[in-house]
């Protein structure tokens, strides 16, 4: 009976002149690209920026608007003030008509208008001025808040 005899293990290795040809080429083709790309697109020049299309549009700050909502001292009602401006008492739908006006005068319906409502006016007048404000087509409504300190007031904790 023939016999197998064993063979020595062969260790098999890669090639590395290969992969150091590939590795120098990859180096050589990113060097030779970087250098390109610092000089590409360098053209300088000097163009006016205050005609023509490039000049971009003039930026005007709009001022918030503020309505204040206080009580009337006589009949209880609510008093509209408007930029400082004081309005007929509890004509909701003229100071609808008003913030119209000044959307059709070139106001910003985006532009911010805060109610400041006094803590003793109804919530039937805030809920009316936010609905004029929607009506008018003004959509950053916000509301003025005071914080405890400057009310003096403390928060109650002994619910």
């Amino acid at each position: 009976m023939p016999r197998c005899i064993r063979r020595a293990p062969v260790h098999v290795t890669p090639n590395l002149a290969p992969l150091v040809d590939v590795v120098m080429v990859i180096l050589i083709f990113f060097m030779l690209g970087t250098t390109f790309a610092i000089s590409e697109g360098m053209l300088p020049t000097r163009l006016p920026t205050d005609i023509g299309r490039g000049s971009g549009p003039r930026i005007a700050i709009a001022p918030v608007v503020r309505i204040a909502l206080r009580p009337d001292a006589g009949t209880g009602d609510c008093r509209i003030w408007v930029l400082d401006q004081p309005m007929t008492t509890g004509d909701f739908d003229g100071l609808s008509r008003f913030l119209q006006r000044r959307i059709q005068d070139g106001a910003d319906p985006d532009g911010r208008i805060v109610i400041d409502a006094d803590p003793v006016v109804n919530y039937q007048s805030v809920v009316s001025t936010l609905d004029a404000c929607v009506r008018a087509g003004l959509r950053n409504i916000q509301f003025a808040v005071k914080s405890a300190a400057a009310t003096g007031s403390t928060p109650d904790n002994s619910r």
